[in-house]
């Protein structure tokens, strides 16, 4: 039987708070065939995310590209985690928006009333340390308290969907690959994205190191948050950090904004949290 997403009721209790690094690459597995059998039946999958889950500039465009979203999309190639456990006969709900932050997907569940979930996988919070300015950075404290709250609307409205709870990407990798290109730190010097971590993006100046390290410090901080808000919910299992543990080369971001991730990367961020979905479902 499907579980339903329904509004709030008042007075959830705010728990808090998640981990996460830098390691290994997590390659893409190959398309439903790891779909198990043992696997707890699923005909439908929300997910509640950013501009990431919407596919966004992952097709050579700075639009969404849906299709090849980690969790949702059709493209053979990224292997989605829709496309894992039966494609075309899974029905999607996105709740993923670009720019999208934690509180504001609070929102985005509760308006979801009547909507069916059998599995709901839960990607967001980069866009709260990817700010404008250092000062708008949501500080861990207060993220850690809105995730819970977030994963308590959910498990409010789909009392039996079971939800995955995956990390934040390493975004330093970003700087990291495109630091030395003069192309690419000229686009970002033009764009508004997370002037956080991308401001000034070819400066050693001492301060700018310090606002760098600082931007991945709260985002580690983020994913300790996310560890401990799952660990409170029933149901809600994390990827232990897997997807922050993606090793993404150039060829992983999208060549048309050179900040989100290419179809390529988005295979990545599938395969890394498909062991937490075959956990979650029984597997």
């Amino acid at each position: 039987m499907k579980a339903r997403f329904s509004a709030i009721v008042t007075g959830l209790a705010l728990v808090a708070l998640l981990a996460g690094c830098t390691a290994p690459t997590a390659a893409p597995a190959p398309p439903t065939e790891t779909a198990d059998s043992d696997l707890r039946e699923v005909s439908s999958i929300a997910v509640v995310g950013d501009s990431m889950s919407v596919g966004m500039a992952a097709c050579g465009s700075r639009d969404a590209c849906p299709e090849a979203s980690w969790a949702l999309g059709t493209d053979p190639a990224v292997s989605s985690i829709r496309e894992r456990l039966g494609g075309d006969s899974i029905a999607p709900l996105s709740l993923a928006r670009p720019g999208a932050v934690v509180a504001d997907r609070i929102t985005a569940v509760e308006k979801a009333q009547g909507e069916s979930a059998d599995l709901v996988l839960v990607a967001v919070g980069t866009n709260d340390v990817c700010t404008s300015s250092m000062d708008k950075i949501t500080p861990v404290d207060e993220f850690g308290q809105t995730y819970s709250e977030l994963l308590a609307t959910i498990r409010a409205g789909v009392p039996d969907a079971p939800i995955v709870a995956v990390s934040l990407p390493d975004i330093s990798q970003l700087w990291e690959a495109g630091r030395s290109d003069p192309k690419i730190v000229g686009l970002w010097n033009q764009s508004p994205s997370c002037r956080t971590l991308l401001g000034d993006a070819d400066s050693d100046a001492a301060a700018d190191e310090e606002r760098r390290a600082s931007v991945m410090q709260t985002l580690a901080g983020y994913n300790a948050s996310i560890i401990e808000a799952c660990a409170a919910v029933t149901e809600c299992t994390t990827d232990d950090g897997a997807v922050n543990q993606i090793t993404f080369s150039l060829d992983d971001i999208s060549s048309a904004d050179h900040f989100h991730p290419s179809a390529s990367g988005q295979a990545k961020v599938a395969a890394a949290a498909w062991p937490a979905v075959q956990k979650a479902l029984g597997g």
